[in-house]
């Protein structure tokens, strides 16, 4: 079993109010949540780890344990909403949604490592774009080469997701990975695990760990000039724009085609300018240049009616829908 970390177990006001004064006093801090099939329909929150810069401290909030105390957590929601503290996390869409369904808090000043780690393929890797494609072809819900290279126009600069395990294993960090015996619990129980009370002590440990990875990451993207004081604030923007993405698509069943997938959402990195309109796949507003567009007979323009990203969803995932076309 992988060495546990060390944590402090947050389920009373007393212990609330420990973590929230050590909390306050460092710059950045580190957040990851567990809970049932979080982010999806259905989803509920169980437990919010939050760790000081560093993961030097790390405090796991009981969210059910503390729902009668949902009023008294004003101070602890002040530093979540504050933009000045910086919260360094790994896709933070879930997170984001939870926390917001939960306590009606809209976090601020997010740096999302997940997207950290996408611009670093082309400033610091240098990646072209054959290893562009070739990403689309690894790993689960993979898609053919042949058949990205017939439909190029939608691969254009929508990127592959990489999980943090596989960062982890990339950058060759010393932190151990996630418990492989709570790993098995998840593949035989699925997330509801997280939901049973009392929780044991090996699934506590493993929320606490993914602040320490998390924590170790942030700081060799730092030292790797994956982030660095010139394009944080850049970062900060699209992460923000990453988190919202969710929240504007709102919860969707865990099949539905359109849902999660190992793929970035359009008008994340680049927000681009002009009319937005809607996908029918889904449902966010997006820019033009997040469709397919072609000519239509007598001359006139027409844009997919879902996006570019929801056309790989449906290959990734192997699925129909109707593309139909609408005038521009």
């Amino acid at each position: 079993m992988a060495k546990q970390a060390k944590y402090v177990y947050c389920n009373d006001l007393p212990s609330v109010a420990y973590a929230t004064r050590t909390l306050a006093n460092s710059p950045v801090l580190i957040i990851n949540c567990e809970g049932r099939t979080i982010g999806v329909l259905g989803g509920a929150l169980s437990l919010m780890c939050i760790g000081t810069e560093r993961a030097e401290q790390i405090f796991v909030f009981d969210v059910l344990a503390l729902e009668p105390f949902k009023s008294r957590l004003q101070p602890l929601f002040r530093i979540l909403t504050n933009p000045a503290v910086k919260k360094a996390m790994w896709d933070c869409r879930n997170d984001f949604l939870e926390i917001q369904n939960e306590y009606n808090v809209m976090m601020t000043g997010i740096v999302d490592l997940q997207l950290a780690e996408i611009q670093a393929r082309t400033t610091v890797k240098r990646e072209g774009d054959y290893q562009h494609k070739c990403r689309f072809t690894r790993g689960g819900c993979s898609v053919p080469l042949q058949t990205i290279n017939q439909n190029a126009e939608l691969f254009f600069e929508v990127h592959r997701l990489q999980g943090m395990d596989a960062c982890i294993r990339q950058a060759g960090l010393l932190t151990a990975g996630k418990d492989p015996e709570v790993v098995a619990m998840h593949r035989a129980a699925g997330s509801s695990i997280w939901m049973n009370r009392p929780l044991p002590p090996e699934l506590l440990a493993y929320a606490a760990h993914d602040i320490e990875l998390i924590g170790a990451l942030y700081e060799d993207f730092k030292k790797g000039a994956w982030i660095t004081p010139t394009n944080e604030p850049l970062l900060v923007a699209q992460s923000m724009r990453y988190a919202y993405s969710l929240f504007y698509q709102g919860r969707v069943p865990d099949d539905d085609p359109f849902g999660q997938a190992a793929v970035l959402p359009l008008d994340v990195l680049n927000e681009s300018p002009g009319p937005k309109v809607q996908c029918h796949g889904c449902h966010r507003m997006q820019s033009l240049s997040c469709y397919s567009v072609r000519k239509q007979g007598g001359g006139f323009e027409a844009r997919s009616n879902i996006c570019r990203v929801c056309q790989i969803k449906l290959l990734m995932k192997r699925a129909k829908y109707p593309i139909t076309w609408i005038a521009i």
